[in-house]
């Protein structure tokens, strides 16, 4: 087992024993709940493996107890190797979600993220352009604090997975 696997392995345990080991929110994502995550996601066209943070605030309710409106900042990375060169994208961005509490413990959304992209080449010029993606995913609490989350999107991670928290 590599130091990598040792180290993620070892943050998620310390994370569940201090993090408030029993779960007793009436709800996964309230308003003026701070969330804070990270993520690595995969792109299935060129095979690219991005890395990206989140933060996140409980806006307002909307309709229902169950459902939130949440908005936050974002920002990723990615590179990939073009022959010769390689393409550095740093991408940041807001996002807005729609969250939705069906069961205890799940909280799914679905949300769009409006963000800008720098490429940054080795040999080509640089690039910048505005993009606007849709995600939809769900997270599980494992405690009042932390939770794992998977997530499916339109912009550069297609499939992506991570830790948050609630701070």
């Amino acid at each position: 087992m590599n130091f990598n696997k040792l180290t993620l392995i070892f943050f998620v345990a310390f994370c569940c024993f201090f993090l408030n080991a029993q779960y007793t929110d009436l709800y996964a994502f309230e308003k003026g709940n701070h969330l804070v995550g990270v993520n690595v996601g995969i792109k299935i066209i060129g095979n690219k493996t991005a890395v990206s943070a989140f933060y996140e605030y409980g806006l307002t309710h909307l309709f229902v107890e169950e459902c939130m409106l949440g908005g936050g900042f974002f920002g990723g990375y990615y590179k990939e190797e073009l022959g010769k060169e390689f393409e550095k994208i740093y991408i940041t961005g807001i996002m807005l979600n729609v969250h939705y509490q069906f069961v205890d413990r799940l909280d799914t959304y679905v949300g769009f993220t409006p963000n800008f992209n720098i490429r940054t080449y080795e040999i080509d010029k640089n690039r910048a352009k505005f993009n606007c993606y849709a995600h939809v995913g769900g997270r599980f609490y494992l405690t009042n604090r932390l939770g794992v989350f998977a997530e499916m999107s339109t912009g550069f991670n297609n499939f992506s997975g991570g830790l948050s928290v609630k701070i």
